[in-house]
């Protein structure tokens, strides 16, 4: 295996790890979000949730503006595609399936990485308000 993808992999793990335990002051380095609030437009809620739940750190959207890691000139990082996890950009998701994976990952899939994030019932809702596709 050549230096550069095991690099990458390191690196990836690394920042992976960092986003779990790096907390940043206010103004400083990273941008944190705010918690959601109730809003009458549960895919808006649904948008903060994804953002504010840390979906982000390994699935990829559109409806997210979400700084890309810069690896070395021309490339950049997508932590989703090394870590398996897909881009929900078009995703037309299930409501049977979604609700009970969103509630708790490993019953649905024993071994998964996706995290039980415990979610109430209504932000399972409002995350499939915001991933449902827009066409």
């Amino acid at each position: 295996m050549s230096k550069l993808p095991v690099a990458l992999l390191v690196i990836a793990l690394l920042l992976l790890a960092l986003s779990f335990v790096a907390r940043w002051p206010a103004g400083e380095v990273g941008q944190r979000v705010a918690a959601p609030t109730p809003t009458s437009a549960p895919a808006v809620l649904g948008r903060t949730l994804f953002q504010a739940k840390g979906c982000t750190t390994c699935h990829r959207h559109d409806g997210v503006d979400v700084t890309r890691v810069e690896v070395y000139a021309g490339a950049d990082l997508d932590l989703g595609t090394v870590m398996g996890a897909p881009d929900l950009t078009h995703y037309r998701p299930d409501p049977t399936f979604v609700r009970p994976w969103l509630r708790d990952p490993s019953a649905v899939r024993p071994g998964t990485d996706m995290p039980n994030l415990r979610l109430s019932d209504e932000e399972i809702e409002a995350l499939l308000a915001f991933l449902q596709p827009n066409d």
